[in-house]
């Protein structure tokens, strides 16, 4: 079977010949080719060749929002600073509207090869308004192009899937407010917060029908949770009915949905199935996370599909092979015979890591994995 016909597969609740096997490498292949070290037989339309010198299903690289958005009330710049040797430093976003302005400040991690928010655009009452401004001038319309690309593009390694826009209160949490705003704003002015929700929940709507008439069959909702900020109380409030509402939405369109949790997860994870959800992708086990292993299924139940059990620091070259060896061999142990769990890195291979490991995983589960 194909890589996509494996995960397939797992999501029809039918058996594949082998456990799939998927990574996400966007990380390490856009750090590696910002520091000069990519291979030019990868570059480009190359990166395919990439996934199958290592014997790896693709995801990441396969995700597309099927839409383009516009906001003809709204003016929106993006200003774009370099440091003394012309290396990107620090972006600044501003949404200029009628009812006021709001601004998002990035600046850039080279170490990490990646950017961290130094300003959230909304922190008060008036900035919600703002952002309810935004939301509602906001227009959408369907646009395919780049999913047919990606099929055509990437065939039998990936199963390619529409990225919706976050859960309100997690879009809330990841990009319009972060952690400490969030938590302050739905303790100062909650009303003003369910009130904004609603409105995400609106603008959400033609969105999720252009999801629904998409090429690709799986729909990806990047939460980003982590149980240490979403307690159980938020995950039943303000997840778990929006989770149910878009599920069923999602099946009746014929396709499947995968949760990514990618933080701790016990309190969540034993919910997630009652909404409605098919996967709970990007499980990350103890002791990087906070569940082991063989817990995470006693934990999800019987029928949700696990997708996960590799953590990306044990790519890392300060950490032993073998410590990578031995948690893919506990999650073989522990999760083939069901047939229910796709193998996966949680999250994604690390700039430092070493590709040559994603390739050992994959000949421990060509061996070893069978059914």
């Amino acid at each position: 079977m194909t890589f996509h016909d494996r995960l397939m597969s797992v999501f029809q609740r039918r058996r594949p010949d082998v456990m799939p096997w998927f990574a996400d490498l966007t990380y390490w292949y856009a750090a590696s080719a910002a520091r000069g070290s990519l291979p030019d037989r990868y570059q480009g339309d190359g990166v395919v060749q990439l996934y199958r010198d290592l014997n790896v299903g693709c995801h990441e690289h396969a995700l597309s929002s099927p839409w383009q958005a516009e906001y003809p009330d709204v003016e929106i710049t993006t200003e774009d600073q370099t440091d003394e040797e012309g290396q990107p430093y620090r972006q600044i976003i501003t949404w200029r509207t009628p009812v006021g302005s709001i601004q998002q400040i990035k600046e850039y991690v080279p170490l990490g090869f990646t950017w961290a928010y130094v300003q959230y655009p909304v922190a008060t009452p008036q900035d919600l308004r703002v952002l309810r401004f935004i939301l509602e001038s906001q227009q959408v319309t369907p646009d395919y192009a780049q999913q047919q690309q990606q099929m055509q593009l990437w065939g039998d390694m990936a199963a390619c899937s529409s990225v919706p826009p976050r859960t309100p209160l997690a879009n809330l949490i990841v990009i319009w407010m972060g952690v400490l705003n969030a938590v302050y704003a739905l303790a100062d002015f909650p009303d003003e917060m369910e009130a904004i929700m609603e409105v995400m929940a609106a603008s959400d709507d033609p969105i999720y029908d252009i999801i629904c008439q998409s090429p690709a069959p799986l729909v990806y909702l990047g939460e980003n949770i982590t149980a240490e900020v979403v307690s159980p109380r938020l995950f039943e409030t303000y997840y778990a009915p929006y989770y149910r509402k878009r599920h069923q939405q999602i099946h009746a369109a014929g396709k499947y949905t995968f949760v990514h949790i990618d933080g701790t997860m016990r309190g969540v994870l034993e919910r997630l199935a009652a909404t409605g959800a098919d996967c709970a992708q990007s499980l990350t086990p103890a002791p990087v996370g906070d569940v082991p292993v063989s817990e995470m299924r006693a934990l999800a139940g019987p029928d949700l599909i696990l997708w996960g059990g590799v953590p990306a620091a044990y790519f890392s070259p300060i950490y032993p092979q073998q410590a990578l060896v031995d948690i893919v061999m506990q999650c073989i142990k522990h999760h083939l015979a069901l047939g229910k769990f796709i193998l996966g890195v949680c999250d994604q291979v690390p700039p430092d890591g070493d590709i040559r490991r994603v390739k050992l995983v994959s000949d421990l589960v060509e061996e070893h994995a069978r059914y």
